[in-house]
């Protein structure tokens, strides 16, 4: 049994990897070709870049609301991380970079960071699914950051605005679809980006770089934000901060809390962001609870979380659905980090 179940575990894995040949062999083929034949592409882009391009009015008036629908379709599987759901999830997320024209900041400046991460295996404590690693299988599977964004005046600082998009998979013959953990959050970051690509058309240019970061396997620890912590693909020292987005439209519209060390300079800037619509956010402790600032504190990036204060209802059971999103809040949580990222970069 056990030498079976590691084959089939093996099968999933290189299925993750071979999946986007048979769905998507364009984008592989222009990953290899990056690799192989072209040199290094440096930061400095031409002044007249946005001029040049033209984007239609249907993908940037895209809405969260959009991504959180095809992120949590049955089709991706509850984008559990080192499964072909997860690649799938992988391939949209590129799709809109690539409609959005925006610049790669992965791996060799393409858009992806590949890492490895171990086997876990599900459990239920206090009725939510989470991962534990499993100590019986030493099997590495194949997981990936994923980071694109608008080149700044000066593109040796950066403002990194973030979510992850993975969830928990299918458990016990149950689908869990993670509409709010963490399809809002990417939908989020989209939007935000959409908006910021309209303002690039009509002439705006950000100071420092803009980049939308999606971290793979964070239910199962952080992971993905955790490796590019120790393989920076921006330099450390270059990031000036993080604003992380995750389970953003449950709830009541203005009901928002933040995760970030209490002398963190954002929690400031978003409680003043939210200030202008008269709304209170409050810098909380999350109880043993984290989301990806914590790798980024860590590593004494200045990072802050932006979540619903209801963030636990319904969390890691397969009720978190598109029933779940409140639409007026996450049109909210848009305007709140576009107005915020608009100012760090500027």
């Amino acid at each position: 049994m056990k030498s079976r179940r590691t084959f089939l575990k093996m099968i999933v894995g290189l299925g993750a990897f071979f999946v986007p040949w048979t769905l998507a062999p364009g984008v592989w083929a222009t990953k290899l070709e990056a690799r192989l034949s072209r040199p290094p592409v440096l930061l400095q882009i031409p002044e007249d870049y946005w001029r040049d391009i033209a984007i239609s009015p249907q993908i940037l008036n895209r809405k969260a609301l959009e991504d959180i629908k095809a992120l949590s379709d049955p089709h991706l599987q509850g984008r559990r991380a080192g499964t072909a759901g997860e690649t799938l999830a992988l391939v949209y997320l590129e799709g809109q970079a690539k409609d959005l024209h925006l610049f790669a900041f992965g791996e060799n400046k393409n858009y992806w960071q590949m890492f490895s991460i171990p086997s876990m295996a599900e459990k239920i404590i206090n009725n939510r699914a989470l991962f534990r690693p499993d100590e019986t299988d030493h099997l590495l599977n194949p997981a990936a950051n994923m980071l694109a964004g608008i080149v700044g005046k000066n593109p040796e600082k950066t403002v990194i605005i973030s979510a992850h998009y993975d969830h928990l998979g299918v458990y016990m013959g149950k689908l869990y679809p993670g509409a709010n953990d963490n399809a809002s959050g990417v939908g989020c970051v989209l939007e935000v980006m959409r908006r910021l690509v309209a303002d690039a058309l009509g002439g705006y240019r950000p100071e420092i770089n803009i980049v939308a970061a999606f971290w793979g396997a964070e239910e199962m620890g952080f992971l993905g934000s955790e490796h590019f912590v120790k393989k920076p693909t921006i330099p450390l020292s270059n990031i000036h901060a993080v604003i992380n987005c995750d389970t953003v439209a449950n709830g009541q519209k203005d009901d928002f809390s933040l995760w970030a060390d209490q002398d963190n300079f954002l929690v400031k800037a978003m409680q003043k962001a939210a200030g202008n619509y008269g709304v209170d956010i409050k810098n909380v402790s999350g109880e043993g609870h984290h989301s990806d600032e914590i790798s980024f504190a860590a590593a004494g990036v200045p990072a802050v979380t932006l979540l619903s204060k209801e963030w636990l209802d319904k969390n890691h059971t397969p009720k978190d659905d598109l029933s779940l999103i409140n639409s007026d809040k996450l049109d909210f949580a848009c305007q709140l980090v576009y107005d915020l990222i608009k100012q760090l970069a500027n």
